[in-house]
């Protein structure tokens, strides 16, 4: 039998909730960002102080309240009502006035001057100062100047207790309701009630559903046109997460019709309002108009470097070549002078290549080059993973894209403009497959009319996360020069990793390796159960004990999917009960639906420029603190500290997809491969999971998935007009 609560649940309704009204005596804790809270409640019903804790954005001490919530055991902190809801409710009675005047919430008034107010205003003082504002200044003490601050604020505290009131009577939580209030102020209930998928559109982490189902609390018609242009919107969004730039006018029709359940003539109707007032912009392609606008200024911008001044040297690229082997003491191939030669003769060039053939070498040679004729050089990469890889392997400063561009942690906006140019003879970009329309325009729109552009990639990886595709286009176009390394050196000929990624990327049968000096290797599963019990057996002994790697450091995990059997979620589950088992010492917390235990092995899944860590980022959890609600996360020996309520920014990274491995490099690879994943497998995919690994690679599944994904190019075109415009714009061809 459960212990008998310690308070009788006079107030529970059907639903099995209580409510309790009362003061709030102390705040323990309070998340800013979405209003959790911990406090104690002085109950009008329960003789001792109560724990509260959950969502009660904008109550202090002293406030009164109506609570609504559930009664919990927490384990370490014992019973504590759980809050669902939370309305402040104006006090009545003068200790009550007091309290809520002066416990610190409204600046310039302290205890004593709220007795004052109270004493010569009466107990319904709230009442009258909203009718009447002036009667305050008449209060001893308190002249015109004050009196109005205060009457401010208190006007500040009705709008958002009633509009976070309003908000979530018609289905916001907490935290979205504080966000939403944070966007919208004391126009949040106007605005809202106007156009609720406004919602969408301008508060972050709220999509097109959630925003959906407050305005069919308010009233609005599936036909509304606010909801056919924010569907409109929404599916245009959802497209660009899927590497769209744009869309053909009759497939977003298609799409949207059944998605919001209208016939065609309704969405056709609203699609034609929204491109008439720029809602929405067509250019062969319907665009949301900053995905249009980024894809013109790439070209445009192209335009005016390729036109801008002079190449950055005039060296002779023969005696730059031999220049270039006698300092750095290597050899370097045919692909390499070439390159070398279109790399400094232009103002923008391109160079690909897969693994093994030279790229990072080229990269240390026209870093050198350029420097030694007094040249100003950047290094660049689109993550803070692939920008580290770049830094080791050049032996020079490089830094990440978003970085080099000055963006600001609180408005995500670059400090550096067109007005103010980044100071940069020349910028080398690696890992030029991961750049989408957006961040390419940006970066190019802050180069000087005098920059040289040098971009680096491996065009037969995946695209970018982002919409576009922008290397693809750089190269399709024929618009600047493209240099193709394809000499495997000899030191790499040896890597069965690199042979294996080769073979691949021709659409060849990878020739796996089962001998002792072997690195990439082919293991026959049939089922899931079983490949998780070999994934777990080689990451927690085969390998450690062969390759002398560490389990969690140095062994990734790769998947193409996030569900399924053997998606990321069913494997993390799976490895951190096997390489992370649960004991007493380690804390284990539950937050946003996700299950975070103390050394496990996670990754960061947005950029956070105030943490200084970036989407992608690997680390593992030191240590978990319910009690000052933190978490301290070690990456690469570098330790951050986060608050329990930015824990959703992370996920378990014992398994990740090829997708997110972009721009990584890990000693030692695992990838189960299966015919259940068959709308991931893809020829580049694979081939970009093999190139991860620098040590071992090891393939474990179906020889037919693997063949599937061989067969099968990357026919997943992604809609976009930048090689045309390109073209259109610049009317060049390489040279």
């Amino acid at each position: 039998m459960n212990d008998p609560l310690p308070f009788p649940p006079d107030g529970q309704d059907e639903s099995g909730e209580e409510s309790m009204t009362g003061t709030l005596s102390g705040i323990t804790f309070r998340n800013e960002e979405n209003g959790y809270t911990v406090a104690r409640f002085e109950s009008d019903t329960h003789d001792s102080p109560v724990t509260v804790v959950g969502p009660m954005a904008g109550a202090e001490i002293g406030d009164s309240l109506c609570l609504r919530g559930t009664w919990a055991d927490h384990p370490q902190y014992g019973k504590q009502l759980a809050v669902s809801t939370c309305e402040v409710r104006m006090p009545t009675g003068r200790k009550g006035l007091v309290k809520f005047l002066g416990g610190g919430r409204i600046k310039g008034v302290g205890p004593k001057t709220a007795e004052k107010i109270v004493d010569a205003l009466g107990n319904d003082v709230l009442q009258r100062l909203e009718r009447t504002p002036a009667l305050l200044a008449t209060v001893p003490g308190i002249n015109r100047v004050k009196a109005a601050a205060i009457i401010a604020q208190l006007q500040e505290m009705r709008d958002s207790s009633g509009a976070l009131v309003f908000l979530q009577e018609h289905g916001l939580g907490a935290a979205h309701a504080l966000r939403v209030y944070k966007q919208f102020g004391s126009e949040t209930v106007e605005t809202v009630r106007n156009n609720p998928y406004r919602l969408a559109e301008e508060v972050f982490s709220i999509g097109f559903r959630t925003a959906d189902g407050v305005a069919r609390s308010l009233g609005y018609e599936l036909d509304s046109p606010f909801r056919v242009a924010a569907g409109l919107a929404h599916l245009l969004g959802r497209a660009a997460m899927e590497g769209h730039v744009g869309l053909p006018r009759e497939m977003i029709v298609e799409k949207a019709a059944p998605f919001l359940e209208l016939d065609q003539l309704p969405v056709e109707e609203e699609l034609r309002a929204c491109l008439t007032d720029g809602r929405l912009v067509e250019d062969g392609l319907v665009y949301r108009p900053d995905l249009h606008e980024a894809e013109v200024d790439v070209a445009r911008h192209v335009r005016r470097l390729l036109h801008g001044g002079p190449i950055a040297t005039n060296v002779d690229p023969e005696a730059a070549s031999r220049w270039a082997e006698n300092h750095s003491g290597v050899e370097l191939s045919e692909d390499q002078r070439a390159a070398i030669h279109i790399a400094l003769g232009h103002k923008l060039s391109v160079v690909t290549g897969g693994p093994g053939v030279g790229k990072t070498t080229l990269v240390r040679c026209l870093v050198d080059l350029f420097r030694s004729q007094g040249r100003d050089v950047s290094l660049a990469a689109p993550t803070g993973r692939a920008a580290r890889r770049l830094a080791e392997a050049t032996g020079a400063d490089a830094s990440t894209l978003h970085r080099l561009l000055g963006i600001t942690p609180v408005s995500f906006q670059f400090r550096t403009t067109p007005q103010e140019p980044l100071e940069i003879d020349v910028l080398i970009v690696d890992e030029m497959s991961m750049v989408d329309i957006s961040l390419m325009a940006t970066a190019l729109e802050v180069l000087p009319d005098e920059s040289t552009l040098i971009m680096v990639g491996d065009i037969d990886q995946l695209p970018s996360v982002g919409p576009g595709d922008v290397l693809r286009a750089f190269i399709e176009s024929g618009t600047v020069p493209v240099a193709r390394l394809g000499t495997v050196f000899r030191q790499q000929q040896n890597s069965g990793i690199v042979r294996v990624a080769h073979q691949i990327n021709e659409g060849e049968n990878p020739e796996f390796d089962e001998s002792a000096n072997g690195q990439a290797f082919f293991i026959e599963r049939s089922d899931a159960r079983s490949a998780i019990e070999s994934l777990t057996a080689m990451m927690t002994d085969r390998i450690p004990k062969r390759f002398g790697l560490d389990p969690l450091r140095d062994i990734q995990v790769l998947t193409p999917m996030h569900r399924g059997p053997i998606g990321t979620i069913a494997l993390n589950e799976a490895l951190r009960e096997v390489l992370n088992p649960p004991t007493s010492h380690k804390t284990q917390i539950s937050r946003f639906g996700k299950l975070f235990r103390d050394g496990d092995k996670v990754m960061q899944t947005r950029n956070n420029y105030d943490l200084d860590v970036f989407n992608g980022d690997i680390g593992r959890i030191l240590r978990l603190n319910e009690g000052s609600h933190t978490a301290l996360v070690d990456f690469g020996g570098r330790e951050v500290e986060y608050g329990l309520d930015q824990i959703d920014q992370l996920e378990a990274a014992y398994a990740i997809t090829c997708h997110k491995s972009q721009g990584s490099e890990f000693p030692a690879v695992l990838l189960p491969l299966f015919s259940g994943q068959y709308m991931m497998l893809r020829r580049n995919l694979v081939y970009t999971a093999f190139t991860r690994a620098k040590q071992v690679l090891v393939v474990l599944g179906e020889q037919r998935a693997l063949q599937t994904a061989i067969s099968r190019v990357d026919s997943g075109t992604r809609f976009g007009r930048l090689s045309e415009r390109l073209n259109n714009t610049i009317g060049l061809t390489s040279s």
